[in-house]
C-alpha cells in the first residue's frame, strides 16, 4: 500500500486527487492553508499553489519521502528550494498532469521550427492565468509566435497547437473532458517516482519509461 500525503486537499484538484485514489494507495495526510496533518509517507502530491513551495519543500525533508509537484507558475526562488529539494529526494515537477498534453509536447518539439505557429487555448471564466501554463508550456516546445486565451463557460481546458506551412496546416488538439485525468497523471507518476532515486525529474521522464498503451487506463 502506497501512503500519499496530499498538499492543497482542500483544493478543488486536491478533493479530485483524494476520491480518485486506486486500491493500492491510502491518504496518509494532508494539508490546506491554514493546517498540516502530518504522518509518515511513500510520496507527496502537491496540488496547492506556487505560494506553497517553501512549505512544501520542507516537508519532504521533514518526511524524507519523494515529491511530486503539479502546480504553476514559482518564482526563481521557488525553483531554486525545489531544485536543492531534489538534492535529498526524488521530486517531479509538471505545470500539467495529463499524459496526453504532454505527449502533445514531444510532438510539438518535432514540429518546432518548420513553419509559422500560433496557439489557440480555451478554459472556464475562473480560471486565474491568462495566458495558462500549459499554453506557456506548449509556446516553448513549439516556437508558437502567439497565444490567443478564451474564458468561456465551464470548459475544463482546450488546447489547440496550429502549424502554418505555406498551402497547408497542421493542427494538434487536445481537449480535456474530465479534470480527473489530471489526478490520474499525478497518481501514475507518483507510483514511478517512489522507485526512482534522488533528482529533478520532468514529466518526460516518467513518459520515456512507460509504455503508452497502459498510460491511458483509468487508476479506478
Amino acid at each position: 500500500m502506497i501512503k500519499v500525503f496530499i498538499f492543497g486537499i482542500s483544493g478543488k484538484m486536491g478533493q479530485i486527487l483524494a476520491h480518485s485514489l486506486p486500491d493500492d494507495f491510502t491518504l496518509s495526510g494532508c494539508a490546506d492553508s491554514t493546517r498540516i496533518d502530518e504522518a509518515p509517507s511513500d510520496v507527496i502530491i502537491d496540488f496547492s499553489s506556487a505560494a506553497a513551495t517553501k512549505s512544501v519543500t520542507a516537508l519532504a525533508d521533514k518526511l524524507n519521502c519523494p515529491l511530486v509537484i503539479a502546480t504553476t507558475g514559482q518564482s526563481e526562488e521557488d525553483i531554486g528550494l525545489i531544485t536543492e529539494c531534489a538534492k535529498h529526494h526524488a521530486v517531479l515537477r509538471s505545470g500539467n498532469m495529463s499524459i496526453g498534453i504532454n505527449l502533445m509536447l514531444k510532438i510539438c518539439g518535432s514540429l518546432k521550427g518548420i513553419g509559422k505557429c500560433e496557439i489557440v487555448e480555451t478554459h472556464h471564466t475562473q480560471k486565474k492565468d491568462s495566458p495558462s501554463g500549459t499554453a506557456l508550456m506548449l509556446k516553448a516546445a513549439s516556437g508558437a509566435s502567439e497565444i490567443h486565451s478564451l474564458r468561456l463557460g465551464n470548459v475544463v481546458g482546450e488546447h489547440k497547437v496550429i502549424f502554418g506551412l505555406g498551402n497547408e496546416t497542421i493542427s494538434l488538439t487536445h481537449t480535456a473532458l474530465d479534470r480527473r485525468l489530471f489526478a490520474d497523471g499525478a497518481i501514475k507518476a507518483a507510483r514511478w517516482l517512489i522507485n526512482q532515486p534522488y533528482g529533478l525529474y520532468s514529466f518526460d521522464d516518467f513518459l520515456c519509461s512507460e509504455k503508452h498503451p497502459s498510460l491511458f487506463h483509468s487508476e479506478r
